[in-house]
This record gives C-alpha cells, structure tokens and sequence, in this order.
C-alpha cells in the first residue's frame, strides 16, 4: 500500500508541496552551480509539483545571465587591451633623432611601474626648431639710415626712388592743330619746377606727385625741338617733325610773373565778349578748327610759381578757313596789386607757313596802384590778321 500525503490545493489547477518550496528557497540562498543538474534528476525521481519547478527554472535563468554576463565582460576587456596594443603608430627607423621620453617602460607579464619618484628625474624632450629661442643674426651688420628733416607737405624735396632710376624722360608725340603733346617723367623730382623751352617760346611747369608733367604745347617750327630742364642741370630733349603746321597761323606773346598780360583776338568783326572775342575767359578748345570755323587760345606755365615764365599763344586754321576777313589781335595789361608801379617786359612772335615772320619785344611802366581795375593796350605789339577764303 503507498503512501501519499494529499495537501489541499492552492488553486484549481494547481498542486503543490511544502518541502519542494522550501528546497527551492534553499538554493536560490546558496546559489549551487548543480542546480540544473538537479533539476533533471528530480523530474525523473519524483513528480515535482508545476509550480515548484517553475520556480527552480526562474532561479536557474538567473544564475545563467549572470554567468553569461561575467564571461562577456571579461572577454571584451581582453579584446579591447589587444586592439589598442596593435594600433600603436610604427615609426621607421632613422626617420626620427632619438630624444629622451617621459615614457617608462613597463613588464606587462608582472605588472610592475617605475616609481613616479624616477620618471620625474628623467630630462625634458628638446624644443622643436620651429620654437626654438635660438636667434639667427645675418652675418653683415645692417645700416639704417635716418634724417633729422621732415618731409613737406605730402612730398619729400628728394624722391625715394631707387639709385640709377632718376634718370628725366621727355617724350613728344604730334597730333591734330599741329599740337605735340610732350610727357616729362623725373621720378626723384617730384614737386620740381621744370622749364620748358621750344625755340623762343618758354613756360615754367611744376612736376607732379608721381613725377610727371603732360601738357599740349603749339608746335612753331616744322622740325620741332623741345627741352625740359631742371635747377640742378638736369635736362632732356626731343625733336620730332610737324608737318601739319603750315595749315595754321599763330601768335605768341610771352612774359614772367603776374604781369596782367592777355592776348585777345576779336574774329571777323566781334566785339568784347561776344562769340567771336577769343581770350583767356573764353580760350575754347581744338575743336574749333573742325570745318575752318575758328581759332583758339592755349595757356601755358604754371600760375601756382613765383616768377613762372609764362605764355599765351592764338591759332587759326588760315588754310581751311570757310570765312574772309579781318582779325583783330591785341595785347592788354589789367592793372592789379601784383603788378601796379612795376615794370614789365612783352615779346611777340608770329608764325606763319611753318616760319616766323615777326617778332618783337615791349617794355613798359605799369601805372600807379590808384589806377588798378584799368586796362592798358599795348599797341603795335602785334599784327592783325587778314583771312582770305581758300
């Protein structure tokens, strides 16, 4: 006859047994690795009731996370050391000069480190070139040359321009009117004044900034020659051919200082300010000449100088003229501050067919200063002249 020990049921599906829980308790305390080993046995030697089994299953998935976890973590620690050992960087031999380091070596098999005590006495790895104190002098002493004077203005009295680059330039170029545009380069004479000569006629020009001078200038000869020459002695010269010239009639008048002389020419017939009346207020330009219409006024020297040779000089295209008849030319003295009680001197010249045929010179007392705003005309100084359509 067996023996059975009935215990009254938990629930309507389920049977279980007070030794089994407490067995299952037991070794969840304990934590046994047999554990699995048991439980196969016990399910072949006894009817374990279901929910005691699940409970041993529960504590038996617990153990083996727990195990599963250890042994992944200790294997990625040991993969993780050996990929960092096989990165380090591989330097060739002889690429680099050997240098102390900061580094010290280390037994990996014992585990043993220098104390800090030594790596502290080891010496410091040297300062790369690129930082070095170290300062290379050149081997010639260098000369530094210094001035007690200042500049005036914006421009130094001498040029800055490097030695055998102070040579002067004048370049001429012919153009329409029997014009010649001249250029004047002085690069160590900026701010220079510069005369310019062209057989009689003279006119003193300031060199600019950059050390040059351009201005248009009448040609008065066919085989033109013009110089630019300086205080110091320094000059230069060029000579060009202009053919054009005996198309045109000039006058010329020239003189120095603010001496109030103007030269005026009245066309055909016009009065004082009307279109016809060519003077320093109403100069005109090249223009002009297209069609034979007219004449026009050229100024030169420059006003800013003191003492500055100046001139004024009259063209007219007589060849290609479209009207006949008379032009009066004149030469008038404004009296002024500048020049009242003062003396002046006026020469004249005439060109024509690409020649001069007069020239002449005045000299003359300019009136007292109680007489300023008056005009003085300064007769037979110059010729009229009588226009015949071609």
């Amino acid at each position: 006859m067996t023996n059975v020990l009935v215990v009254p049921a938990r629930s309507s599906n389920t049977v279980t047994a007070a030794w089994p829980d407490q067995f299952a308790t037991d070794l969840n305390q304990k934590g046994a690795l047999w554990v699995p080993f048991l439980f196969v046995t016990l399910d072949f030697l006894f009817e374990v009731p279901e929910a005691a089994m699940r409970n041993m299953r529960n504590v038996y998935r617990r153990y083996s996370m727990a195990c599963a976890t250890a042994t992944i973590a200790i294997f990625i620690g040991f993969v993780m050391e050996r990929t960092e050992a096989s990165q380090a960087m591989v330097v060739p031999q002889g690429s680099l000069k050997p240098a102390p380091s900061l580094v010290v070596p280390a037994s990996l098999g014992t585990g043993a480190l220098p104390v800090e005590e030594e790596a502290a006495r080891l010496p410091l790895p040297p300062m790369p070139k690129d930082y070095s104190t170290e300062i290379v002098l050149p081997g010639a002493p260098t000369v530094v040359a210094t001035t007690d004077s200042l500049p005036k203005g914006l421009i130094s009295e001498q040029s800055a321009a490097p030695e055998g680059n102070c040579e002067i330039e004048l370049r001429a170029e012919a153009g329409a009117g029997a014009m010649v545009l001249l250029s004047l380069k002085a690069p160590c004479l900026s701010g220079e004044r510069v005369t310019i000569e062209h057989g009689s006629l003279v006119f003193s020009e300031l060199v600019g900034e950059e050390g040059v001078v351009t201005r248009s200038v009448p040609a008065l000869a066919v085989e033109a020659t013009f110089s630019a020459r300086f205080a110091n002695g320094q000059a230069a010269s060029v000579t060009l051919e202009v053919d054009s010239l005996v198309f045109y009639e000039r006058t010329v008048i020239r003189w120095t200082g603010n001496s109030g002389v103007e030269l005026h020419a009245r066309e055909f017939g016009a009065s004082y300010g009307d279109d016809g009346h060519v003077w320093r207020g109403s100069a005109r330009d090249i223009s002009v000449l297209v069609g034979g219409m007219g004449g026009f006024l050229t100024e030169l020297g420059d006003v800013r100088l003191p003492d500055a040779a100046r001139a004024e000089v009259y063209t007219f295209p007589s060849v290609t003229a479209q009207r006949s008849g008379l032009i009066s030319l004149s030469v008038e003295a404004e009296i002024t501050e500048a020049n009242c009680g003062k003396s002046i001197s006026v020469q004249t010249e005439r060109i024509k067919d690409g020649e001069t045929v007069a020239s002449r010179e005045m000299a003359m007392d300019i009136p007292g200063c109680e007489a300023a705003g008056q005009f003085l005309v300064l007769k037979n100084l110059v010729e009229d002249l009588t226009i015949a359509q071609k």
